[in-house]
């Protein structure tokens, strides 16, 4: 049995999506960001950053428990932990590697810029307006490569696809704007939208 602990942000998004789309047996520990829940002495022993998500693996290698943070870590190990969305010829590619290691750095922590000025008082829509035309010129980017191929790090479906689709899912409910002009990726979120471990990771109402 897996613990997770998360909130419905990108970062934990994937972290949710990708237990439930490998098949393993998760608990939920639902952590409350505005109420500070990741700062708490309980929270702090898991993950002592106080950064979610977190998990542990109470039956890890050799059956010892396994304590993890980080998003893309997670999403590693528990596709090298069910043998499934990390293909051989992918786990060696460093081409998919750069891309996927950029949405969890460069297009994550861009889309956290945004909505943390939306949230200001007084948001200074300039600022904001700038960092949604990167966060617009990095989604071109992969709709290019969804030109040529079906999913976002192959055309098959892979731990890629669950890194990105939260960011899509997040960026299209709260700032709409900065996802225009991008047809690949509407036809590839719509897939992996319509995925039952993907609507399962999306709520958080239950587990």
């Amino acid at each position: 049995m897996i613990d997770l602990y998360a909130a419905p942000t990108s970062n934990g998004l994937r972290a949710k999506i990708m237990l439930e789309e490998c098949g393993l047996d998760y608990t939920l520990h639902h952590v409350n960001l505005a109420e500070g829940a990741n700062q708490s002495d309980e929270y702090l022993a898991v993950n002592p950053m106080g950064l979610i998500p977190a998990i542990v693996d109470r039956d890890g290698k050799d059956g010892n428990p396994v304590t993890l943070s980080q998003s893309m870590t997670i999403l590693t190990y528990l596709a090298t932990k069910s043998g499934k969305f990390m293909p051989e010829h992918l786990a060696m590619d460093t081409i998919f590697w750069r891309n996927t290691m950029s949405i969890a750095t460069d297009m994550t922590g861009v889309l956290m810029a945004i909505m943390t000025i939306g949230r200001m008082d007084n948001p200074h829509q300039p600022t904001m307006d700038d960092f949604g035309a990167r966060f617009n010129r990095y989604l071109k980017y992969w709709d290019g490569l969804m030109f040529t191929q079906k999913y976002a790090g192959a055309d098959e479906v892979s731990i890629a696809d669950f890194a990105f689709y939260p960011v899509v899912y997040r960026a299209k409910a709260v700032v709409p704007q900065y996802t225009d002009g991008c047809p690949n990726i509407d036809r590839w979120y719509d897939e992996i939208g319509a995925r039952p471990g993907v609507q399962k990771g999306l709520d958080f109402g239950q587990g």
